[in-house]
This record gives C-alpha cells, structure tokens and sequence, in this order.
C-alpha cells in the first residue's frame, strides 16, 4: 500500500464550483473526483465548464445522486460512483489511470 501511495502527486481538494474552475484555469489534471454536490452549484455545471472549455481531462463521478448519473455521462464524465456502494471500484479505476 505505501508503496501505491508514493506514487500519487499533489492532490487538491476543493469546496465550491467556482474553486474549481479556478484552479481548473491555471492547472492540468490528469483526473478529477467529482461530486455533484456542491454548495455554490452542481458538478453537471463543472462538467459542463470542462466541455465548453475544452479542458480533456478524466472525470470520475463520485456521488450520491445517481439520479444524475445519465446526465453526468452524457456531459463528459468517465465513469460514475455511487458514494453509497462504489468506492472500492473508484479506487480501482484510479488504479488504472
């Protein structure tokens, strides 16, 4: 396990949507954790911010919502979670890069 997490880089956590697409301006990821949730909007809004923006990055959906799961997939997600079931299988789909 040490040695799985030796390999991560810098990770930033962020609360708001706008906090997001600011970092999102100034910094490329290779993937975002996304839930959809947020206090100042939705993640459907980031992405869709990310398509407009035409930011190519993997998005991996992490949420309760999975009312919203079709949705996220067709704005550009890749892969959705349910918060409630799914973290060993995000986990894994970090694994696979």
């Amino acid at each position: 396990m040490a040695n799985e997490v030796s390999e991560i880089g810098d990770i930033y956590l962020k609360n708001s949507l706008q906090q997001a697409i600011s970092i999102l301006t100034e910094t490329k990821f290779e993937f975002i954790i996304l839930d959809l949730k947020l206090p100042d909007g939705n993640g459907i809004e980031l992405l869709k911010w990310l398509k407009t923006n035409k930011i190519e990055t993997k998005v991996f959906v992490f949420s309760i919502s999975t009312e919203l799961k079709k949705t996220a997939l067709k704005y550009g997600a890749t892969a959705f979670f349910d918060k409630s079931k799914d973290a060993d299988e995000l986990i894994e789909a970090l694994k696979k890069g």
